[in-house]
């Protein structure tokens, strides 16, 4: 069984063979951990694979074998993925109101506002160029991914890539500023 092609197993795993669904397993969760460790979602990574196994099994039945399987996996992962990242960045907000009770007053919040504002400016301006452009179209234009894969001429992936990997850079550059700032981002760069 672990010879057979992916399309075989695929037409197996139609017919509710969990032992496919194990060989399935076994094959591609070593590459899925690799490929979130390389997106920085170590931490994530069991529950990622797990939904992504999840859905392939409730999927079995339209699972067409003419396709890659592999794509189709990588692709589950990274939907998780960016849902993950989606529900720490909401996660980590926190209201003006516990602001105040910790004593975070006008004046405290204006200036460290300008200064997480500054910084995240300094951050955008120092994006790879293609990624900087996908972010401004997307983020301050309010494009689609769509309208800008055709202004660009290039496919929606990329697009999606590009604004991806622009806003793992801006995380990462700003994770020194605080839970306040990280409500600033949600406000100024919403995903």
């Amino acid at each position: 069984m672990h010879d057979l092609p992916d399309a075989a197993l695929i037409k197996l795993l139609a017919k509710d063979n969990q032992l496919v669904f194990n060989t399935l397993y076994f094959r591609y969760v070593h590459k899925l951990r690799s490929f979130l460790a390389r997106l920085g979602l170590d931490t994530h990574a069991d529950d990622i694979v797990q939904e992504t196994f999840i859905v392939l099994w409730n999927k079995r039945y339209t699972l067409d074998p003419s396709k890659s399987l592999e794509s189709y996996i990588f692709t589950i992962a990274k939907n998780r993925a960016l849902k993950s990242i989606e529900a720490d960045m909401k996660r980590s907000v926190i209201n003006f109101q516990s602001l105040e009770i910790m004593g975070v007053g006008e004046e405290g919040e204006q200036s460290y506002t300008e200064e997480f504002l500054n910084a995240l400016d300094s951050c955008i301006d120092r994006l790879p160029p293609r990624a900087k452009q996908i972010l401004h179209l997307k983020r301050f234009k309010g494009l689609s991914t769509e309208e800008i894969a055709l202004q660009l001429g290039i496919s929606k992936s990329t697009v999606e890539n590009h604004m991806n990997r622009a806003l793992t850079i801006l995380r990462e550059e700003m994770a020194g500023f605080s839970a306040f700032s990280l409500l600033i981002f949600e406000v100024v760069l919403p995903l």
